[in-house]
């Protein structure tokens, strides 16, 4: 592997590549590093590499012509590379495929940037991330670092670069050594068990988790393979079903606002009746309360309910039944945190809705972490929404449900299944 330094300060390099597995693979010529300074290819008494911007502003901008010459200098097929906060994020990929092109030109900017131009000189541009640093180099040393452990042979054991992070395009397994507990931590028991098929899945189980978790970035390109499927369906089912089955949703007619702001009581409507108790009957909720101080609105909740469960409706539509059976109408919120705890003995942790913005709002993927053990209760106002009392009353607030465009205006049964499937929903 051959590399191409161009930069005006090549002894910034000289711990870097003396040391490690980078200063042993350029000591046994696996990787020879060649330095190329733009400075001896000016004109001028000061070897000037920068000039003041055209138009104006702050800061000096690298000159072109002593850094093209410097790349033209070059000889061979060299893959020449502008690293620059503009370019594309460094990724996995991105390093083998630079490891497999066997000769590389690494441009390290300085000052302000390079004069636009320099840009038609090079194959492609390489940033680190979404930050600024005082030039190139650093940069250019993560390329170099990255792609000599792909070089063959320089790594001592193969298999440690097939099952690092991002080889795959996941993120590594955790990894454990001697001593087996420390300050109460223990190495999982399945690393010392000795099943060599039961440390390899559990591995993968591994990746496949964390990679969900830290970077779903990542997560949204990576394309599973069956046995992925199987074991995050193992590993993901027995505790998703027993968080849906101690939640319960609570569809509040009061106390909820009208338009103006004013405290009122909504009427039921059919379709919310049904279509919450289907989606409550779809992601194994524990119950679906109905909350009405009015006893005609709780006596026809009860009327529609029960037409599904009983006589012709039970026998017409047998799974509605099934899902209205989580129905229970209450005449207020305390009532129906008393009957979760008659259910499941202790307060449900209370969880609120609103499309509107307030302080301490939090996402859905911190409500599971939130409840631990307890029970949930979530809360979904008719009308134009909760009242400040029952919002401050929770132990959390969702942040609002949003997409892509300005409108705001989800119906409450679409936006109960949009939340039960963030919640509670199986992915691939």
């Amino acid at each position: 592997m051959r590399i191409h330094l161009v930069t005006i300060f090549p002894e910034i390099f000289d711990s870097f590549l003396a040391t490690s597995l980078v200063g042993k693979a350029v000591e046994s010529g696996q990787v020879q590093i060649r330095f190329v300074d733009p400075r001896d290819f000016t004109s001028d008494r000061h070897r000037s590499t920068d000039d003041t911007p055209f138009g104006g502003g702050g800061g000096m901008v690298m000159r072109p012509e002593p850094v093209i010459a410097a790349l033209e200098s070059i000889e061979g097929a060299s893959h020449r590379v502008l690293l620059t906060p503009q370019g594309t994020p460094l990724s996995q990929r991105i390093l083998q495929e630079l490891q497999q092109r066997g000769e590389l030109a690494l441009v390290c900017g300085r000052y302000e940037g390079f004069d636009e131009r320099i840009r038609h000189f090079v194959d492609r541009e390489i940033s680190l991330g979404d930050f600024v640093l005082n030039g190139g180099e650093v940069a250019a040393m993560a390329v170099i670092d990255g792609v000599t452990r792909l070089v063959p042979g320089v790594l001592g054991n193969a298999s440690s670069v097939e099952t690092e992070s991002h080889s795959e395009g996941l993120l590594e397994y955790p990894q454990y050594t001697r001593p087996r507990e420390l300050r109460g931590l223990q190495v999982p028991d399945v690393l010392v068990g000795g099943d060599h098929e039961a440390i390899r899945r559990w591995r993968r189980l591994q990746m496949l988790l964390r990679t969900a978790e830290r970077r779903p970035d990542i997560w949204r390109r990576f394309v599973s393979t069956d046995e992925d499927r199987l074991l995050l369906e193992q590993a993901v089912q027995g505790p998703l079903r027993d968080l849906a089955g101690r939640s319960y949703l609570a569809l509040m007619h009061h106390p909820v606002h009208d338009r103006e702001g004013n405290v009122i009581t909504t009427a039921i409507t059919n379709l919310d009746l049904h279509d919450i108790a289907r989606s409550c009957r779809t992601y194994g909720m524990a119950g679906y309360f109905v909350v009405t101080p009015l006893s005609s609105q709780q006596e026809l909740a009860r009327r529609i309910a029960g037409h599904w469960q009983t006589g012709y409706g039970a026998t017409h539509n047998p799974s509605r039944g099934e899902a209205l059976a989580l129905l229970e109408v209450v005449e207020d919120l305390e009532r129906a945190v008393e009957r979760v705890v008659q259910r499941e003995g202790q307060a449900p942790l209370l969880v609120a809705t609103t499309a509107t913005t307030r302080p301490g709002q939090v996402r859905l993927a911190s409500v599971a972490q939130a409840a631990g053990e307890r029970p949930l209760l979530l809360l979904l106002g008719t009308g134009w929404g909760l009242t400040d009392d029952v919002l401050d009353a929770a132990g959390l607030v969702l942040s609002a449900l949003r997409g892509p465009s300005d409108y705001n205006h989800l119906s409450v049964r679409s936006a109960a299944a949009i939340l039960l499937d963030r919640l509670f929903g199986m992915r691939d």
